[in-house]
């Protein structure tokens, strides 16, 4: 029966949608199978079982399938990729096949020549089948077969640069597929490091790095990889000895469509070559709304008056990678009108914010955070925003920049909310200039959410719980027990834990005394005015969005 009409009998397909599928693969000349799939029509997995029932082709889950060594390894990686189709099963004589496509019978024939073995196909979804060929081929894995087999017989002869040259296209592919299996496991940094008899690619994925799937043979093309990336951050290829720091544009799909994305490269000259780390930013990346932070809605609610407010400054602190940004960025959209003017300084513009006028800080010509300060406030912002307050001299810009009419916005690296000020007096800022400036202060970390996907209920043991913990009764947890969504883990996603702290009469007349944080902490909570990071962390435990590991390890880092 042909497809089509298969779908409408079981369902899934009315006869209405199954006219307008059937037009416009007249019109594309694209399959039928493809067409109502673009269109939404129908879910992949329908679709798949129907095409099952259609083949007489069993349809395997592939995340949940187990795999010998022995039976992967009749397949070279380079066929697993070109022809999308993986051994899966042996058994007398007879090789079962994973495939997405049972319209495609050349690639069996191939299987058959290669494996010697009988070919019995199975279906199975086509990302699904992406995934596990580069789970267990490794990212890139035909390439570096096609390297392998080549440059055996040329490095003998010449010198490593010309191996390189003439690997160029190779390299080029290995490289792209390494950052766009980056982008797609949402890391946010790429680590390439060198050692004796190992390349060890790393991917940071909601603030933990993990180890990407590659095969061990990228160890012997480690120098052309470092290579194809100076190139394309137009960075000397020749300066081995010396830190070198440049910036690469990728382009790179997505299910939002062709993404560009900025990586940040910096490259520093190890004992056994030269270690590359590269931080990925989306140009085109949406907004996190202040909703979207996990920020309470008490909390959110305070925080909402202090943006509100005409002048003064508002920090936001934390360690690095702890979403300070993200939270100024989303604050500043809060906030953004017509009757308002918006400037930055920032290092790097993470982010393009409509009606924001941003400045990229340059120090080579000496635009540092407090050239750029003292420059901006000429062109009459209402709401200025510093990336980070590093020395006295930004410090003092923005405190004047506060007392003369304006809203700042900035980052401190501050372990806590109270600490901001007693840092500030660090500096070299005068007591009474940071009391008066200073309104609000926002201390916050980065906590994994639990995988949705695999997420379960569990009761904690006393031994997991924290010193002074006290279970509620019927107190449940979750936790993932581990997915292919979120790599094993059981998280997959971030969210932040958040204190804010409101400066009132009593605080600012203990900072003009210098008193510590400790007090000023203790003062503020009996005041109403500082919520801590713990509390707002064991709520989102019992939330159930994280798990109690997960915020002892961000609150203790």
């Amino acid at each position: 029966m042909p497809l089509g009409q298969l779908l409408v009998q079981k369902g899934i397909l009315t006869s209405e949608a199954l006219d307008r599928a059937v037009a416009e693969e007249a019109a594309s000349g694209e399959r039928l199978d493809r067409v109502v799939l673009r269109l939404g029509l129908v879910s992949r997995q329908d679709l798949l079982h129907a095409m099952g029932e259609q083949f007489h082709l069993a349809v395997v889950d592939l995340g949940a399938t187990e795999v010998d060594a022995a039976v992967l390894a009749l397949l070279p990686a380079k066929v697993a990729y070109k022809q999308r189709c993986v051994p899966i099963a042996r058994e007398n004589g007879v090789l079962t096949v994973a495939t997405s496509d049972p319209y495609e019978l050349a690639p069996l024939d191939e299987l058959r020549l290669i494996t010697g073995c009988i070919i019995e196909p199975a279906l199975a979804d086509g990302e699904e089948l992406d995934k596990f060929i580069r789970a267990h081929y490794g990212v890139g894995g035909d390439t570096l077969d096609a390297l392998s087999g080549s440059a055996a017989d040329v490095a003998a002869v010449l010198p490593q640069d010309e191996i390189e040259q003439a690997q160029e296209a190779s390299v080029i592919k290995l490289v792209n597929d390494l950052l766009g299996e980056a982008i797609s496991e949402r890391a946010t940094d790429v680590h390439v490091e060198p050692y004796e008899h190992e390349l060890l690619v790393r991917y940071r994925i909601d603030g933990v790095l993990q180890r990407a799937n590659v095969p061990a043979s990228i160890h012997r093309f480690g120098a052309a990889i470092v290579s194809r990336l100076k190139i394309m951050a137009n960075l000397n290829i020749a300066e081995k000895r010396r830190p070198q720091d440049g910036r690469i544009t990728f382009k790179h799909r997505t299910p939002r469509g062709v993404e560009e994305f900025d990586l940040r490269v910096s490259i520093i000259p190890m004992l056994f070559g030269e270690g590359v780390v590269l931080r990925v930013l989306s140009k085109t990346a949406a907004l996190m709304s202040l909703n979207d932070l996990g920020m309470p809605a008490h909390l959110l609610k305070r925080w909402d008056e202090l943006i509100g407010r005409p002048h003064g400054i508002l920090l936001v602190t934390g360690p690095t990678g702890s979403g300070k940004s993200t939270t100024l960025y989303a604050s500043l959209n809060r906030i953004i009108s017509d009757e308002i003017k918006a400037i930055t300084v920032e290092d790097p513009v993470e982010y393009h914010v409509p009606g924001v006028n941003q400045i990229q800080v340059n120090p080579k010509v000496g635009l540092d955070f407090a050239a750029g300060l003292r420059s901006i406030l000429r062109h009459d912002p209402d709401v200025v925003m510093i990336g980070e307050i590093r020395d006295k001299e930004t410090a003092d810009t923005a405190v004047q920049a506060s007392l003369t009419g304006h809203l700042v916005f900035s980052t401190l690296h501050t372990n806590d909310a109270a600490g901001a000020t007693t840092r500030l007096l660090d500096m070299g800022v005068e007591p009474f200039l940071v009391a008066s400036s200073v309104e609000g202060i926002m201390a916050q970390r980065l906590v994994r959410r639990v995988c949705p996907e695999c997420a379960e209920p569990y009761a904690p043991q006393p031994d997991d719980l924290p010193e002074g913990y006290q279970l509620l009764p019927d107190e449940r947890h979750v936790r993932g027990k581990g997915c292919r969504a979120c790599r094993t883990t059981g998280y997959r996603g971030r969210l932040g834990v958040f204190e804010l702290f409101r400066l009132n009469d009593r605080t600012r007349e203990m900072i003009m005394h210098h008193a510590n944080a400790r007090q000023i902490a203790h003062a503020a909570i009996e005041d109403g005015e500082l919520s801590l990071l713990k509390h707002d962390g064991l709520a989102k435990v019992r939330a159930g969005v994280t798990t109690l590991a997960e915020v002892l390890r961000a609150l203790t880092a």
